[in-house]
């Protein structure tokens, strides 16, 4: 029964094709003891639609020219990977809180697009982070219990930093002046963001070693976006310089609905000091996975 209940789980995160960027939960209750100490390992992987809005600038020194372009768009099905060493302390018996370590990765896609500026076409750009910095920190509090049912919540954040360089391709035919024009601009860029959960649920111990916990919960996405970079800029029609050098940067905010869901998850004492984890998290149109294995002691 717990490896059927188990694999359930399991397989509704692998038929899933959408995520949010979400941080495991695990159980909604405290689960350590007064000066009780405890050591981790969370790994969560997760897919999210990242919506962009702010501007960016640029400066041809072939033409002698640069203008600021405000600038909207989407960074498709963005891949993230997260994993943490986490650190737990019991504040009290029904109390505790707990720190995360460790790092973070995202890939995505934007375009191919038309823009504003222009008969404007900007090629497809591969967004391939490199692994950054990640850190995050929380509280649950056992609000209620009885011999196998428990009630409680808690409250989660992290930040991350991310790498990003990214190859600004594209043609446009610009008005009035009707000359074709070409650029490939690498970029270094850097994306930080914020998560936020705040979520109420319960356990019920279904045998000595296994738990079932679940309940609703409400996430809040933000973040920014900035690079800079210089290319090379080609001219195919008269009207200019063959090609010339140009210089890019730009800055965005970084956004993602805030949004109600529910998670659903297992706990399995592996022995009397060490638990594993896995549990979905869904919303309306998204899945996510979070997994975690965690000593007492």
């Amino acid at each position: 029964m717990e490896k059927k209940l188990l694999g359930i789980v399991i397989v509704v995160f692998l038929c899933s094709s959408a995520a949010m960027a979400l941080d495991p939960l695990g159980l909604p209750v405290a689960g350590l003891e007064q000066g009780q100490f405890s050591a981790g390992l969370d790994y969560a992987y997760s897919e999210i639609d990242l919506e962009l809005d702010g501007k960016y600038s640029y400066y041809n020194y072939g033409w002698g020219y640069g203008d600021t372009v405000k600038d909207k768009f989407k960074i498709r099905a963005t891949q993230m990977h997260k994993a943490y060493l986490n650190l737990g302390y019991g504040i009290m018996n029904n109390w505790e809180a707990f720190l995360r370590l460790g790092g973070a990765t995202m890939y995505g896609k934007d375009g191919p697009r038309d823009t504003d500026y222009g008969y404007n076409w900007l090629n497809e750009r591969v967004y391939d982070g490199d692994a950054g910095f990640s850190i995050g920190f929380g509280t649950k509090v056992t609000l209620w219990e009885d011999t196998k049912l428990k009630v409680g919540g808690l409250f989660q954040a992290s930040w991350a930093q991310v790498d990003l360089d990214v190859d600004y391709e594209g043609v446009a035919y610009e008005w009035p002046t009707s000359t074709l024009v070409a650029w490939d601009v690498p970029t270094d860029g850097e994306m930080d963001f914020w998560e936020m959960q705040i979520a109420i649920g319960a356990t019920y111990e279904l045998s000595p070693k296994f738990t079932l916990y679940g309940g609703p919960f409400w996430y809040y996405f933000t973040g920014d976006y900035d690079f800079k970079g210089s290319g090379i800029y080609d001219v195919f029609d008269d009207g200019g310089p063959g090609w010339s050098y140009m210089d890019l940067k730009g800055s965005y905010d970084v956004e993602n609905d805030s949004c109600f869901g529910g998670y659903l998850g297992t706990q399995i004492d592996v022995t009397d000091n060490v638990t594993c984890n896995a549990e979905c998290q869904l919303t309306g149109d998204a899945v996510a996975l979070g997994t975690n294995l965690t000593w007492r002691f």
